[in-house]
Parts: structure tokens; sequence; C-alpha cells
């Protein structure tokens, strides 16, 4: 990507392009210093425009995609605030709050209008964990903006400014959604700054970084563009196959067919491989999380079990992001989340990006069939759903997801994945019935997630109501 020369005009261009109601207040800066993330540390600086009198300000708790508090307050550490422009006499106490530990309270002396925050965060949690656990190796880093952020409490997300710049070890490269516009002004040398953007687009927007990497732009007759960056403990990791760049760029294509839309300037799958981070994904508007072994591109037989990680996450830039449930729509990270229709939000996405999986090549039709068949015997025997119905397991979810492995079948865990996949096949297959083969799924993904064309990320919020409503249409 080419950096703009010159910064103040980049600045002013970015902030004449937000909506009135994100302009209020100047952007809070956040500089991120990933030099040590090999060290499983990254290290926060924060400026931030305050008034004088009490302030709280909170971390975020509810983290889009993980369904679930799950905000690792507990890695926040070394954490300081001084007033702005006097490091030496300027310290401020500060309180956590004794039932929200999310929350920390201040008083703001008269006269002062900014702070300097201090933090660092320690990446050290297990690569078993869930999304917030290991994410740093020895030569590669994921950088989630939400684990090096505080922001005032009560705010609108979307109404929240930042200013982010970041900091690599030496020789590393890295790709995020965010537009790169060069160094922070000041004295922040060696910082690579992005484009001012809301609390709510820096949080879906992480940032992959590594020794080894590598870009590779995917169906470049596609519009907008997209791009393949790879990061991995060893060059020998990066050798994706040609078949497998056709295949991905084939799936671009796909989406296209299957949704008649795209609701991002450029999508980022942001794949990271390596035996020393967690392996999962987690999906954002413009691109995807996607966390895999150390050899899944250069092992077929590896690959083939996570074949369906990429389209998934991607599926949901539609289905997810830009349409969402309602009760998931939430005005910040500490209001709690609804998960009732999280098997619309995760089942259809795990069938619809199953589907594309197959309709991409990276599998064929046989092991699309071969993998509904096995998720089909696994519910036929699972005893739990005769007490616990689908539904309890998308309200659950935030309890669910960290649930034992023992006795699973009867407690059940968060299958709304499975389950929905079935459910949604079935209502597929009942629409090409009742219309004699002339509609399918397509048609309404088409005219749900399609709904007003091409845009930039926004969301769409819709209700049970709503889906009913649009398959009836069909």
């Amino acid at each position: 990507m080419k950096l703009r020369e010159s910064l103040p005009l980049a600045l002013a261009v970015c902030l004449a392009s937000l909506p009135a109601r994100a302009q209020a207040a100047a952007p809070i800066a956040l500089a991120v210093d990933l030099t040590d993330a090999p060290r499983k540390i990254f290290h926060a600086e924060m400026t931030m425009p305050v008034k004088p009198g009490p302030l709280t300000l909170v971390y975020p708790k509810w983290i889009p995609g993980d369904h679930a508090p799950s905000g690792p307050i507990r890695d926040l550490t070394g954490l300081t605030f001084r007033i702005a422009g006097r490091p030496q006499d300027g310290e401020l106490a500060w309180r956590r709050d004794d039932v929200d530990m999310f929350a920390l309270h201040l008083d703001v002396p008269p006269g002062v209008t900014s702070l300097d925050i201090h933090f660092d965060f320690l990446a050290t949690d297990s690569p078993a964990s869930g999304s917030d656990s290991a994410s740093t190796s020895a030569s590669l880093a994921m950088l989630p903006w939400n684990e090096v952020v505080l922001y005032p409490a009560g705010s609108n997300a979307s109404q929240v400014l930042f200013s982010p710049s970041v900091k690599l070890p030496q020789g590393w490269r890295f790709a995020t959604a965010l537009t790169p516009i060069g160094g922070p002004k000041g004295d922040r040398s060696g910082y690579l700054g992005f484009a001012p953007v809301s609390l709510e687009t820096l949080v879906d927007s992480p940032l992959l970084a590594g020794r080894y990497f590598l870009e590779i732009p995917l169906a470049p007759q596609a519009t907008p563009r997209h791009y393949l960056d790879l990061a991995a403990d060893g060059p020998e990791d990066l050798r994706a196959p040609p078949e497998l760049v056709r295949a991905l760029s084939n799936l671009v294509l796909q989406s296209g067919a299957l949704f008649h839309s795209r609701h991002y300037n450029s999508y980022h799958f942001l794949v990271s491989l390596s035996n020393h981070v967690a392996h999962f994904g987690l999906e954002h508007p413009q691109s995807s999380d996607d966390r895999m072994g150390e050899r899944t591109l250069i092992d077929p037989e590896e690959f083939l079990l996570q074949a369906g990680l990429l389209p998934h996450e991607f599926v949901h830039s539609w289905n997810g992001k830009y349409r969402r449930p309602a009760g998931l729509a939430t005005p910040n990270y500490q209001t709690p989340m609804k998960g009732d229709l999280l098997w619309v939000y995760e089942g259809l996405t795990e069938y619809l990006g199953d589907v594309l999986t197959a309709r991409s090549n990276l599998w064929s039709a046989e092991e699309f069939r071969e993998a509904l068949a096995v998720t089909a015997a696994e519910m036929d025997f699972r005893p739990g759903r005769t007490w616990r119905d689908l539904e309890d397991t998308a309200v659950a979810a935030q309890i669910l997801y960290d649930a034992s492995g023992q006795w699973e079948n009867w407690r059940r865990s968060t299958d709304f994945y499975d389950e929905g996949e079935l459910l949604w096949l079935e209502v597929d297959t009942r629409i090409r019935q009742l219309s004699g083969g002339r509609k399918s799924l397509d048609d309404f993904c088409a005219r749900f997630h399609g709904l007003g064309g091409n845009t930039p990320p926004e969301v769409v919020p819709y209700t049970f109501d709503d889906v009913v409503s649009g398959l009836n249409a069909v």
C-alpha cells in the first residue's frame, strides 16, 4: 500500500468524510508498540481529550463475534494516567469499580483538557483458549484493537473517534482494513499511522503482522479488491498452491453471485499460520482473522479439514456484520448482547459457508455431502436435544462457549452452528419444493443480504419477523 505524503491533508480529508455526528470531539490518539510481541506483550499509549470532573473509562467487555463477555481485562497491566504535558508530576490516582471489573474511575483536575494513558497487554493466554487467547509467536502477531483501548463509559462506539498508529518489529510487514496515512505527528519515530476511524470500525479492523509475510491479490476482475494476507512462522509455510489461490479467487466470485452485493471498501483474509496461536476464525466487515496450523497451506489433508474456515468468516461480512440480529447490534461493548437469533447469525453462515466452499472448489460436492452427513449423524445421537432446544443453545451461548467437553452430548454446546446448518438446508430444500425448482435460498440471500446493493460497511439490524417476512417474500 502506498502511503500518502501529506499527513495533515489526509487527516482533514478523512475527518471530513466521517458522519457529522462523529465529528463532535477530537480523536483519541492510540499508539501501539508491537516490538515486544514475540515476548507476548503489547505496549499502548493513549492521549485522550477530557473535561474536568469525574471520569469513568471502560475496557471492551462484549466482543463482536465472541457472543460472550470475553474482553480480556485480566491481561491489562501497568496502567497509569498522567496529565498531558506533565510527565513528572502529573500522575492521577484511579480505582476500579468494585462491581464492574471493566470500569475505571478517576477525577480530572480543573483546567486539564487531555490525559496521557499508558498500559501493557499480556498476550500470554493458551493457544487452546478462545478468541482472546494466544495471538503471537516469535515471528508473527495478530493485534485485535479491543485489547488495547479504553473509552468513556456510556459512549456510542460509532461516535467515538480514534487516531491509531502502530510500531512493528524491524523488518515485519502487515495487513489491515485500516487506511495507512504515514507516521503520526510528534516524536513517535517508527510508528505507522492510520486514518481516523470510529471505535466501532477500529475494533472491527484487526492488524496482522509478521516477519514472514505474503500478500496475494484474489479475483483481480472483481470490484472492490480482495487480498489473501499470510503471516507464518517460517517462509516454507507461505507456499500457497496455485490451485488454492484459484479456488479462493473463485470464492470471491461465487460470493458476489450469491449475495448480489458487497458491503466493504476492500476485503482482507488475514491468515496466521502457526502452531503457537489459537486456531479459530473471527469475522469482521472488511476482513477476517483466520488462524490455522503452520502447515495448513502445504499439507492437502490438513487444508481439507480447514477448507471451510475462510468461506465461513467471509459470509459473515454479509450475514452477521451487515445484516445483524437486533440483539447483537449494541451501541457499545459494555451493553450485553442477546443471542436468541444466533441460529441465523451462525447457523445460516455455517450452511452458506459450506455451500461456497463447494461452489468454489475448495471442497468437492461429495465432500460437502459427507460433511452434512457427519453433522446429521452427530445431531441424531445428541440426547441433550430432548431437553434443550436449538434456540436455548443460542440464548445460552455466553455460558456454553467455555463449557467442558465432558458430557457435551447431554449438556449440548454451541451447536446452533451444526443444527442450524441442517435447519437452513431444510429451508433451502423447502423453497425449492414450494417453487417447483424456480427459487432457492440464493434468492433469499440476494434479497435479504443484498439490501441496498453495494454499500460501505454498515449495520442493518433484523428481527425474527424480518427473517420470516424475507423467506415468505421468496
